[in-house]
């Protein structure tokens, strides 16, 4: 016989899961719409040292500022480490995210586990009306966590370029575009999952 109990032990934490993935996913997106002036500007940067690498002053008028090169040369790069580290610091921030969710996902597997076999195997394939089965909502909470994680290890890779790559680095914002027609984006499968447990969440 199926325990009651142990569904509800095991609903109250997918609820709570679902609850931590709503908050996360604003906490993402804002993350990932910050990083884009900073991509571009990190773009500007390397285009103006790329130029500043090939123009010799000293056949330009400029030539009357023997050190003005070099000068131009340390801004340039002390703006593009500046910038690197801004991007990084939103990329910590994503990690954070993807941390979270996967601690909340895993939190929900434990619980599962537990009452495993106390649900068995029927009820926990069970759907209603009103609430997706648990079978159902465990496998979106995997690919959630699955994209998240998909997706930070490649943003964060992205940002490993050598700071002398400067034609990579002027193509960065092209590339980290790029990123996303790899997966399904994380934003869009996290509406569809939260719209499909919406009546399970106002119910439980």
């Amino acid at each position: 016989m199926t325990d009651q109990a142990a569904i509800a032990s095991v609903h109250q934490s997918l609820r709570k899961c679902f609850d931590v993935i709503e908050q996360q996913e604003g906490a993402w997106q804002l993350a990932l719409q910050e990083c884009e002036p900073l991509l571009s500007t990190l773009s500007n940067l390397a285009e103006q040292l790329l130029a500043c690498q090939k123009v010799s002053f000293s056949n330009t008028a400029l030539s009357i500022f023997p050190d003005l090169q070099e000068c131009l040369h340390y801004k340039l790069e002390g703006a593009m480490e500046a910038t690197l580290e801004n991007l990084n610091d939103k990329i910590l921030s994503m990690q954070k995210v993807k941390d979270a969710v996967s601690h909340h996902v895993g939190s929900v597997f434990y619980v599962y586990e537990v009452n495993a076999d106390k649900i068995g195997l029927e009820a926990s394939l069970e759907r209603s009306a009103i609430s997706p089965s648990i079978a159902d909502m465990l496998e979106w909470l995997q690919n959630i966590e699955k994209h998240y994680r998909n997706q930070y290890l490649r943003m964060k890779l992205l940002l490993q370029v050598r700071s002398d790559c400067l034609a990579e680095i002027q193509a960065l914002p092209q590339t980290w575009g790029k990123l996303g027609d790899k997966s399904p984006s994380i934003h869009q499968l996290v509406e569809d999952t939260l719209l499909n447990v919406a009546f399970f969440r106002e119910n439980t």
